[in-house]
């Protein structure tokens, strides 16, 4: 056995091994973020580079086909850049999230151009004198040099989203049939390239070169081309589209692409097959997974401000940060509105998951610049794990419950889900089944307390306060179920019924021959729906009521992080001859600027601010300051909380409106309500509040 005959197998094993140390580059690459990953690609691809010249310098001084550096090194340096070229080009390849058909060929293409290119000034730097290339064998060589680099691109590609356990054996034999393609291709190359000074080792009978070449590498020709279309058709969806896409971290259904349409992100459908999958493959490895809900802070008045079309434009922003924040191993998709998920892989504890998560926060929490408007937002993050956390469908809950935690502590932060949150989830999925009987079943009462004049006690109206009469627990205020009424949609229901029974109440008090005005509170869901000054007129026709009898609550809270839409809709009610009063005022020391703009009856202060004014002559000073603004602004003044004489009198010495509270009458039911309204109009005489 001659010295290159031994020297061929060594090199060839060497590929081998170089072609399996490229399939674990590709999973590096995987696990970094957008912003890691250039830098990193071109490390790699350098690595891969002079891999793949050193094994062609092999394979050449295997034919004593030394390159003269001293005497041709702009020739040298050029096959080190074809190399370059060459490694860079497949490694950028395989790393793209989508890869249509057409990119494919492109990279195909371009890998056998610089494959070609390093064999041909390889050659003239090694001193080829009056080299020429042989048309027809070039050809032959640059198609499967193609083949080659194809075959090593589908293969990362599908070998990225293999699921099966032949793992590392599947590395290996797709090594060595990309190993043998490289062989192949380097031959073909020589082959083609001709010159009066021949290597040692190369054939002069080129019609016999050609037969034995086609006898030889039409096998691999053939197993090379099978695969390609055997990837296709597994892994594409329907041929006979025009673009044929790979997708390496998504599993589209195969008649139809599971994209949203807006941010061309993957849709739930989408998400529940890679989740599938996913699942299936950490139980198999003993991997664990992170699953992220994503809600943006703050994103509806955006909408109320700029639009629609803003709010879109900005959701297609958004996707892009959260995209370019996870890894190429991690998957994001819309959950819709402006709710994402992100599925975190590979995560071997809670700080992995968090670099990650860290990154998405920081990436949204940079301005965004839509069509001229400067956006600030937040998102809140809710983090589950599997399968610590439970099976797939309690792992979306479980991270939508840290979600709504992560709010509540804040927003613009991320809460992993634990025993507390566990116990919250457990209480609020019982809170929405109870909720859904008593919607059923009418266990839903409302209460009645007086609202009076500060100075004659005359009854002036009357505030509806909603209970639940829970059938073990007794009976409820809203605190304890409003916040799953909004979160699983049955809101608007109750609401309706609240406003539908306060007109009954209100007509049934004109039957008496009492002019009753009753406020209802509004939750911050309901006073978003457009269609609510429709639906409430709707109601006060059924039940014959004039419109000035109604007041509608809303908190301070909604005014103002819904400014636009709250006004907007101040404005119908103003047409209809509803008023509007708001609730828990004072509690936000900017809420004062916004005061002016705002088309509302009258202002609730809140029991904090009255529970000291007896007290305190600080606190009646800062009281005593909001009644004197809104009564420049002719608005009336109602306080809450007021259960003694003490305070009363304090609250009357700085010309507070009216009053509710305990030291009045505590809530009723519509049954008392009328005889507590003769009673307390029967006490009110001036003579006796002083």
């Amino acid at each position: 056995m001659t010295t290159t005959q031994l020297f061929i197998p060594i090199l060839f094993t060497l590929s081998v091994i170089g072609c399996y140390f490229a399939f674990e580059l590709v999973d590096r690459l995987r696990k970094v973020t957008t912003k890691e990953h250039d830098a990193m690609l071109r490390k790699n691809a350098l690595i891969v580079a002079l891999g793949v010249f050193l094994l062609h310098c092999g394979y050449q001084m295997s034919a004593d086909n030394f390159p003269k550096i001293t005497e041709h090194p702009v020739d040298f340096i050029g096959s080190l850049l074809c190399a370059y070229m060459l490694a860079l080009s497949l490694l950028n390849t395989v790393n793209k999230k989508k890869l249509p058909l057409r990119e494919l060929l492109y990279a195909s293409f371009a890998a056998a151009i610089s494959g070609y290119l390093l064999s041909y000034f390889y050659q003239i730097s090694a001193g080829s004198i009056n080299a020429r290339i042989d048309t027809w064998t070039a050809l032959f060589a640059f198609f499967l040099t193609c083949l080659t680099s194809a075959l090593a691109i589908v293969t990362m590609l599908w070998i990225k989203s293999y699921e099966g356990r032949a793992l590392q054996r599947l590395k290996l034999m797709f090594s060595v049939e990309i190993a043998l393609g490289f062989l192949a291709s380097h031959a073909a190359i020589n082959l083609s390239i001709l010159h009066n000074n021949m290597f040692i080792g190369q054939p002069t009978d080129q019609a016999g070169n050609y037969l034995v070449l086609l006898l030889t590498l039409a096998p691999v020709l053939l197993f090379i081309t099978s695969f390609i279309l055997v990837i296709f058709y597994e892994r594409n969806v329907d041929l006979t589209q025009s673009k044929l896409t790979f997708r390496n971290t998504q599993t589209a259904n195969k008649k139809f692409l599971a994209y949203d349409p807006l941010t061309h992100l993957p849709n739930r459908d989408a998400l529940n097959q890679h989740l599938a999958i996913s699942a299936k493959r950490c139980d198999r490895n003993g991997e664990s997974l992170a699953l992220a809900y994503i809600d943006l802070d703050h994103f509806k008045p955006v909408n109320d401000q700029f639009g629609h079309h803003i709010g879109d434009l900005l959701l297609i922003e958004v996707a892009k940060r959260i995209s370019n924040a996870i890894r190429n191993c991690d998957y994001v998709a819309r959950a819709g509105g402006d709710e994402f998920i992100a599925v975190l892989s590979e995560i071997e504890n809670h700080q992995s998951a968090v670099t990650v998560i860290q990154r998405i926060i920081d990436s949204l929490r940079e301005t965004f610049v839509i069509e001229n408007h400067v956006i600030e937002i937040s998102c809140s993050i809710g983090i589950s794990m599997y399968p610590q956390d439970g099976n797939l469908q309690k792992l979306k809950l479980n991270a939508d419950a840290a979600m709504y935690k992560a709010k509540e502590n804040g927003k613009n932060q991320y809460r992993f889900f634990d025993a507390e949150i566990e116990q919250a989830s457990d209480e609020m999925q019982q809170t929405r089944i109870e909720l859904k009987k008593a919607i059923t079943e009418q266990e839903f009462r409302l209460l009645f307390q007086p609202k009076v004049d500060a100075v004659t006690r005359l009854v002036h109206g009357a505030e509806a306060l909603l209970r639940w009469q829970h059938p073990t627990r007794g009976l409820l205020s809203p605190t304890h179920f409003i916040e799953a009424a909004e979160r699983f949609g049955m809101i608007e229901e109750i609401n309706a019924w609240v406003i539908s029974q306060t007109c009954s109440t209100i007509s049934q008090a004109r039957d008496r021959g009492i002019d009753l005005s009753i406020s209802v509170n509004l939750s911050n869901q309901q006073f978003r729906n457009k269609h609510l000054d429709a639906h409430i007129q709707s109601i006060l026709e059924q039940h014959q009521v004039e419109a000035r009898n109604l007041i509608l609550e809303v908190s301070e809270t909604t005014a103002i992080h819904h400014q636009a839409q709250f006004k907007e809709t101040l404005r119908h009610f103003k047409k209809q001859g509803l008023k509007i009063s708001l609730d828990d005022f004072g509690l936000h020391p900017f809420s004062l600027t916004h005061l002016q703009d705002l088309e509302i009856s009258e202002v609730k202060l809140d029991r904090s601010l009255t529970k000291s004014v007896a007290a305190s002559k600080t606190s009646l000073s800062i009281v005593e300051a909001i009644v004197k603004l809104a009564h420049a602004l002719d608005l009336n003044v109602v306080a809450e909380g007021v259960e003694d004489e003490d305070q009363r009198q304090a609250l009357v010495s700085i010309n507070c409106d009216q009053m509710q509270g305990y030291l009045f009458s505590k809530p009723v039911e519509q049954k008392f309500l009328f005889d507590v309204f003769s009673e307390l109009q029967l006490r009110s005489t001036t003579k006796s509040l002083f």
